[in-house]
């Protein structure tokens, strides 16, 4: 029996090692192609990052907004023949970090939105993966 005074050693770890939980951004995604959203669901699971939701119409995004489901947010520009940057206006005003994910590239955005990450359609994991280190480097809660 293992005394709670001595718990197991965790292999390569020191002997008074303290165990962490390290918790996962929870990644917004607003997408209106399904098997593009599939395809970035999977990758960003797969890049140990928890897909908090995947959202197809701009008013689905927009009614997420005061939820504390998100910590960051991939957004597509088009939105079923709307663009979302309503919606990434309103995550700038919280200070949300967010990036687009555009066929279009940063060429695809106004002025305001020039200094946000762009990744170019089709981007793979090893694309997806940085710009989800560079944003997270951005999260402010």
């Amino acid at each position: 029996m293992i005394h709670p005074a001595n718990p197991p050693r965790t292999p390569g770890l020191p002997a008074n090692h303290t165990p962490l939980r390290v918790i996962a951004p929870r990644v917004l995604v607003v997408e209106d192609e399904m098997t593009v959203a599939m395809l970035i669901e999977d990758m960003v699971s797969e890049l140990a990052y928890e897909v908090a939701a995947v959202v197809p119409r701009l008013e689905d995004a927009m009614r997420l907004l005061d939820t504390d489901l998100f910590d960051l947010a991939m957004l597509d520009v088009h939105l079923n023949g709307k663009t979302v940057f309503p919606f990434a206006a309103e995550l700038e005003k919280r200070e949300i970090p967010f990036l687009f994910a555009t066929a279009y590239g940063a060429r695809g955005l106004p002025a305001e939105f020039q200094d946000h990450l762009v990744l170019q359609k089709p981007f793979g994991p090893v694309e997806l993966r940085h710009a989800l280190i560079g944003l997270c480097g951005r999260v402010t809660h």
